[in-house]
């Protein structure tokens, strides 16, 4: 069924409060690309998306957009970052409350038997505990006091997979393989010309990202890191378990924590301050419990030492917003729904998603200044496909009223009746 008529005047407004430099035709792409991810429901795929669109285009326009279309992603996602930035200077003003960048990355599930899209190989979930196809990409989130943005992300390729592309690749074309430190380290540079200089930065990360390279670089920018650590990382000369194990029979200091149902957590924790090799100045390590005299407690290191434990772990808390983003771009924004081919294309589909994902952030904070209180990402999404159906059943009953048959009404917003096969 057909579900959008006209442009959403919300998607209009915020594309062109970005100030992006795109040619006309390619503006009404990635507004029309906005809308049909915000409404279309199930898998996204492209033929799936021009199927909502009453009067729209054909499927292989919007395949040409990101397949030969001369547009950079990194440039359109530079634009958004600069104004997400300067919405949260304004509306935050001269506050002096701690603004968090989160880092972390994700995988995107494929189909066991894809074998042609260049990002897609076989990636270790985690999670899951196993190894899967799919896609990985690296990605950073800023929140400053109530407001939350996502900002940049990144295509993550395998040492291997960028070889197996490049037989295939001459000259120019061929792919230049990036850590995902790197590629961490990269948007953080980005992003840090941006930033206010008179309010403090923590940067918060699980255990793969707390390299002493990386740590000892958020530092040198006056920034602090928040972060998981693994059992074996060594501070004071000593891994984190050995420290475990010494202080044992020690108070713990008790830390209650807000869970996202609402609830309260009491955790269990030993504090240690000490240095960690390769970063200049003392650290915090902090082991935390479920329980006391849990066997495997959780590691955490903090380089600002004037921190409490409470204040480390509610700090760190802030980092779980990246986790819901991945859950929001895969199941209502169809990240992984992509059926294009080169690495290049695929990173286009990423950037549009992510556009989709600060846009809808945008419509939240901004619905409520206007209205008051609070509401949630899903709430807007609910509330925009609400407007789309209603302009669909108001022009379809225009049409009605105006002469046309029903059943010529039916097929133009249906499609014509399938016939049943004896």
């Amino acid at each position: 069924m057909k579900t959008i008529v006209r442009r959403s005047t919300a998607v209009v407004t915020f594309l062109g409060l970005l100030g992006l430099t795109l040619h006309s035709p390619q503006l009404r792409h990635l507004e029309r690309l906005a809308d049909l991810l915000v409404v279309a429901p199930r898998r996204k795929t492209l033929a799936e998306l021009v199927a909502q669109e009453l009067d729209g285009v054909d499927a292989s326009n919007l395949a040409d957009f990101f397949r030969i279309s001369p547009w950079d992603p990194e440039a359109l996602q530079a634009r958004i970052v600069e104004f997400l930035i300067q919405y949260l200077r304004k509306h935050q003003g001269q506050s002096t409350a701690p603004i968090f960048l989160s880092l972390d990355d994700s995988l995107a599930n494929k189909d066991k038997g894809t074998h042609r899209l260049e990002a897609v190989d076989w990636f270790f979930d985690h999670k899951c505990k196993r190894t899967i196809k799919a896609s990985n990409h690296v990605s950073i989130s800023i929140a400053w006091g109530p407001y939350y943005f996502p900002l940049f992300e990144r295509l993550y390729l395998r040492q291997s997979t960028v070889r197996k592309r490049n037989r295939q690749r001459t000259g120019t074309g061929k792919l230049r393989y990036v850590s995902k430190l790197e590629i961490a380290r990269q948007l953080l540079e980005q992003v840090s010309s941006l930033l206010p200089q008179d309010v403090p930065v923590y940067v918060l990360f699980d255990s793969w990202y707390a390299s002493a390279k990386l740590v000892r670089w958020i530092r040198q920018q006056g920034w602090h890191v928040i972060a998981g650590i693994k059992s074996n990382r060594k501070v004071s000369g000593r891994p984190a378990s050995a420290w475990h194990r010494d202080f044992a029979g020690r108070p713990y200091a008790r830390v209650r924590l807000g869970l996202a149902n609402g609830r309260q957590r009491t955790y269990y924790v030993r504090a240690h301050a000490g240095r960690l090799r390769g970063v200049p100045g003392d650290v915090r390590l902090l082991i935390s419990q479920k329980r006391p005299g849990q066997a495997c407690p959780r590691y955490f290191l903090c380089t600002d030492i004037t921190l409490s434990c409470q204040d480390i772990l509610q700090k760190y808390q802030s980092r779980w917003r990246i986790e819901t983003d991945y859950w929001q771009v895969k199941m209502h924004l169809g990240l992984g729904d992509y059926r294009l081919r080169s690495c290049e294309a695929i990173a286009k589909w990423y950037s549009v998603v992510y556009l989709v994902l600060a846009y809808l952030y945008w419509c939240k904070y901004e619905h409520e200044r206007s209205h008051g209180g609070t509401t949630s990402l899903s709430a807007i999404l609910q509330a925009q496909r609400r407007e789309h159906q209603e302009a669909c059943l108001r022009q379809a009953c225009a049409e009605v009223a105006a002469g046309a048959s029903l059943e010529e009404v039916l097929n133009r917003y249906l499609g014509p009746e399938e016939k049943a096969v004896a």
